[in-house]
This record gives C-alpha cells, structure tokens and sequence, in this order.
C-alpha cells in the first residue's frame, strides 16, 4: 500500500506541476477538501500501526487565522473527527505554493482509530495540538491538488479502571493526497 501511495503522489505532483495555472492571493477564503492517505502510529487495530483512511475537510480562513472541520474514516467503526483553529501561512508563486499549518482544538475517535484496543471501541474526547505542511499546485481555476503530512499529539478520555488513570496520550502523523475547492477574495 505505501509504494501505491507514493507512487499515486508522485504521478499528481508531476501532472500538477505541467497542468496551466493562474497566480492569486485569497485575503479570505473558504475551501472543502477530499482526502485519503496513510496514519503512521494510530490505532484501528492494526497490527503495523499503518492504516490508510479517506476524508474530508471544510475550512474558513482570514489572513493568517483559519478554522476547520476535519473528518477522516479508517474503515469499519474506526474514524476521527476534529476542530482545528489556529494559524496558516502560503508561499509560492501561484504555480505551486507551500502551505504550513499550527492549531490546536478538540478531538473525537470513535472505533480505536487512535487508542487501537486500549480502551473500549466506542467514542473518546480529548484536546489536540496539530502541525502540517503541504505542497498544493493549482489545476483550474479554485480547484489544487496537493500532497500533505499533518503531525498531532493529543489526550482523549477514557474508562478508568484500577490500573489504568483515564486518559490516553499519543501521537500519530497523517499523510495525504488531496483535492481542494478553493473560494477567495
């Protein structure tokens, strides 16, 4: 599956890069995303801790400061969802431009997406504290395909027991391939 995605990767980086473009800067803009990719240390059960996922994303942005819903599946009960608020930068030229990305917000697994079987399978809560960067290249017009990785730490709810304090802790990192409608002024 990784030799898959990276070769997917490569194929939309080398087509996007040739496709024609118009340069613009977006002082605000709204966008949806489709997403898929791989989650390097999560949970869903499994065994190599490398799972692949397909998503979605809404998101509003004001000069640096941006906002997003973010929702990705992992198959089966697994899956994440989270608020994100924090700050965004662009560079580039209008042909590619590179995105990073540092927020924090709330978090929700349900199915062991991130604590695999640690916990019970059903919903957990917590905080999370995220940090990207993606190359995104523009195709037509509000329309970019981009290649990202998103690291996150967080701390989610959980059952306590005599053993166990509550709370899970961990970490994961996100890498994606994805298509973005993009709308600005």
């Amino acid at each position: 599956m990784t030799w898959k995605l990276s070769f997917a990767a490569l194929a939309l980086a080398v087509f996007g890069l040739g496709a024609p473009r118009s340069a613009r800067a977006a002082i605000a803009a709204v966008d949806v995303e489709g997403h898929g990719g791989v989650t390097i240390g999560g949970g869903a059960g499994s065994p190599d801790d490398h799972v692949g996922g397909v998503g979605f994303q809404l998101g509003a942005r004001l000069l640096i400061f941006e906002g997003y819903y973010d929702y990705t599946h992992f198959g089966g009960n697994a899956a994440v969802s989270r608020g994100i608020g924090g700050l965004r930068a662009g560079f580039g030229d209008g042909d590619v431009r590179l995105v990073l990305r540092l927020g924090g917000g709330v978090i929700k697994e349900e199915g062991g997406a991130l604590t695999g079987d640690r916990f019970d399978l059903g919903s957990h809560i917590g905080v999370v504290g995220r940090i990207g960067a993606a190359l995104e290249t523009q195709v037509a017009p509000a329309l970019l395909l981009g290649l990202g990785i998103d690291g996150e730490t967080f701390i989610l709810d959980g059952p306590s027991s005599p053993r166990d304090d509550g709370v899970y802790t961990g970490s994961d990192i996100f890498v994606n391939l994805h298509v973005m409608f993009e709308l600005g002024i």
